[in-house]
């Protein structure tokens, strides 16, 4: 029974493997309307990290998050992209000089 529900669940992952590599590969700039503009978002709880360092406290997300079984595979943002250490400060001073 095991092994059948694995061959099963195989031959599903597969499917919809190759169904999406189809779906890729018919998307292109003609597929959306005249004047559609794509976009992109982000968000600080992406980028940051560092949730318990300089001051930063709690945000919802980080409670959330940090909540058993809220987030399936259990990650969260504690370290996220970390840009919160590869910030430069240095950079705004630089920036502020620029004409």
């Amino acid at each position: 029974m095991v092994l059948r529900r694995g061959i099963v669940a195989t031959v599903v992952v597969v499917n919809v493997i190759f169904q999406i590599q189809i779906c890729l590969s018919e998307i292109n700039r003609q597929s959306f309307p005249k004047g559609f503009v794509f976009g992109t978002a982000a968000s600080a709880f992406q980028y940051e990290g560092a949730v318990k360092e300089g001051g930063r406290g709690l945000s919802v997300w980080d409670t959330f998050s940090h909540s058993f079984g809220k987030i399936q595979d259990g990650s969260n943002a504690d370290v996220a992209v970390n840009q919160y250490h590869r910030y430069d400060v240095r950079w705004i001073s630089m920036v502020a000089k620029l004409p």
